[in-house]
């Protein structure tokens, strides 16, 4: 690893450098310039990664803000036995089950009801929370700090990794074909040699 890493450092040198070289041609330049725009890339999408995480925790935390000023929490009576829930796509997972049941609250003068999450010991007249728009219909709960910074953390990571790989599958791509456009350039200045011609290094 150490040994590549060596020759790949000394090829962008030589490939970069302002003295003659016989053996270097304009495709090695170009090529040399692109991985060193993309080596660029892929150092900078460290902290572009960084701010991506603070600009989403930021935003998702005035959202969460915003949901919270807008919404309240209510007590919710357990108005039907809850049933177990297992989404198709985790039969085999254990976690993926869990309880629903419908839940009815009152808004105002009127009942609503709603089948939601409860816990899996939950019976028919026991209490739950459920949070409510201001009208008393039932919204989402605001999301709690925990899962703020994580949904944050894994946007930047999820940046950061496609900017990684798209970088240094690009160097890659540059790079294999750089060679074969300079492979088949030499197989004709050889083939030009052989027919009596010299070498134009081009």
């Amino acid at each position: 690893m150490g040994a590549a890493l060596k020759a790949h450092a000394a090829w962008l040198v030589n490939a970069l450098g302002i003295g003659r070289n016989p053996l270097r041609r304009p495709i090695d330049r170009l090529a040399a310039g692109l991985t060193l725009m993309l080596l660029m890339v892929a150092m900078i999408a460290v902290p572009v990664s960084g701010m991506v995480a603070d600009s989403t925790h930021r935003d998702l935390s005035e959202r969460a803000e915003q949901a919270a000023r807008t919404s309240r929490p209510v007590s919710a009576v357990v108005v039907a036995p809850p049933s177990l829930s297992i989404p198709v796509s985790e039969v085999y997972s254990q976690d993926a089950v869990s309880s629903t049941a419908e839940v009815a609250w009152q808004a105002g003068l009127h009942d609503q009801r709603s089948r939601v999450q409860v816990p899996s010991s939950a019976k028919v007249g026991d209490n739950v929370e459920v949070w409510v728009d201001e009208e008393g219909y039932r919204v989402p709960p605001p999301p709690d700090e925990g899962s703020i910074t994580a949904s944050a953390v894994f946007a930047a990571l999820l940046l950061l990794v496609v900017l990684e790989i798209g970088s240094f599958a690009l160097i890659g791509a540059v790079q294999a074909g750089a060679r074969r456009i300079a492979m088949n350039a030499w197989a004709r200045e050889w083939d030009h040699v052989q027919r009596g011609g010299t070498w134009s290094q081009r």
